[in-house]
């Protein structure tokens, strides 16, 4: 599976489950690891951690397990050093395991913290490339994670649950964008070294942006083919529509511009206000970028996801156009970041 791929099937999962499947088979192909598990508690948590694992038998998750909880979750250990089987850390060694050699990486995100364990039953030696593709991966799992736990924070607010809930029943595949759309907006706006209030505030605008898709027909909103002229005036009014749905939610009035304007344009030719530069908030244009990404690398029932090269070559091409210069610089500046990954066994 190529990096790009990966990444994008790792976000775009709904579960850890889902995702330990995913980077087991990358991680098999890539620098040969059969197993992996990852154990995962919360500050307030006070049972054993929860374990995933991959192709891992069950009294092997529990030995590890049982071992990471004795070693503080490997914390004395730094990220991409190996444990080996004559290797103790105060006291505690992997005699009592089936492994020779154990990767683990710390992780820590919101309220969640554990480790990411590679497992190998032989002596391993990861070269540089090997343990960069490992903390890459590792990052997309922290990435998740955070995702995980922006959609419980963001449930407990009942308002917002209930329509929230309610998109989901009409379009899942919506849902699924709007939360896809808050992560990458959230990449972004911690680049710009955003401060944690405007992020937040970010993540609840960004996950919001498309609720006025409740009110565009099923038959227009899930058509598989081309949309006629007509089609496509009545989908242009949703970020009216959701302004409208949200306006007399007093906690939500600061994300009411983001969701009204996210398909204006930098040029003026966008919808539904003909907003253009400055007019536009910073906030606004960082939705509009990660929602034309998430867009454009996302496989809808009438067309395929686009490569991500030739999504780069399509923000670059509307630079001062659509989109804001000195976002699109940045957008794929973490773009190469999220792709440093190369897979080994196609030489890319």
């Amino acid at each position: 599976m190529h990096n790009s791929v990966f990444f994008k099937s790792v976000i775009n999962s709904n579960s850890i489950f889902d995702s330990m499947g995913l980077l087991g088979h990358f991680l098999k192909d890539t620098i040969g690891c059969e197993q992996i598990c990852l154990f995962l508690m919360e500050d307030s948590q006070r049972q054993e951690p929860a374990a995933y694992s991959y192709n891992m038998l069950q009294v092997d998750t529990s030995q590890l397990q049982q071992l990471a909880v004795q070693a503080d979750f490997f914390e004395r250990i730094p990220d991409g050093r190996p444990l080996r089987l004559d290797d103790t850390i105060d006291g505690i060694s992997l005699s009592e395991t089936s492994f020779h050699t154990i990767y683990p990486f710390h992780i820590k995100r919101n309220a969640t913290y554990g480790t990411l364990l590679l497992c190998f039953q032989s002596q391993r030696s990861l070269t540089p490339e090997e343990l960069q593709i490992c903390r890459m991966n590792k990052l997309h799992m922290d990435q998740l994670i955070d995702k995980i736990y922006f959609r419980k924070q963001f449930l407990k607010e009942q308002s917002f649950e209930s329509l929230f809930n309610t998109l989901r029943m009409k379009d899942s595949f919506t849902v699924d964008h709007c939360y896809n759309v808050a992560f990458y907006s959230s990449l972004l706006g911690e680049k710009l070294g955003l401060c944690q209030a405007e992020l937040e505030l970010l993540k609840l605008a960004a996950l919001l942006h498309d609720i006025g898709k409740l009110a565009i027909p099923d038959h227009i909103l899930m058509k598989p083919g081309r949309l006629t002229d007509d089609e496509f005036d009545v989908i242009r009014q949703h970020p009216a529509i959701g302004y409208q749905l949200l306006k007399d939610l007093p906690e939500v009035k600061d994300i009411l511009p983001i969701v009204r304007w996210h398909h204006e344009r930098i040029d003026g030719r966008g919808y539904p206000d003909g907003l253009k530069g400055d007019e536009i908030p910073l906030l606004v244009r960082i939705v509009s970028l990660a929602d034309a990404f998430d867009a454009m690398t996302s496989t809808r029932v009438y067309r395929s996801s686009l490569h991500v090269e030739e999504v780069r070559k399509q923000l670059v091409t509307n630079v001062n156009t659509q989109f804001d210069e000195q976002l699109v610089t940045l957008f794929l500046e973490i773009i190469d970041e999220q792709m440093t990954m190369r897979t080994l066994s196609t030489g890319e």
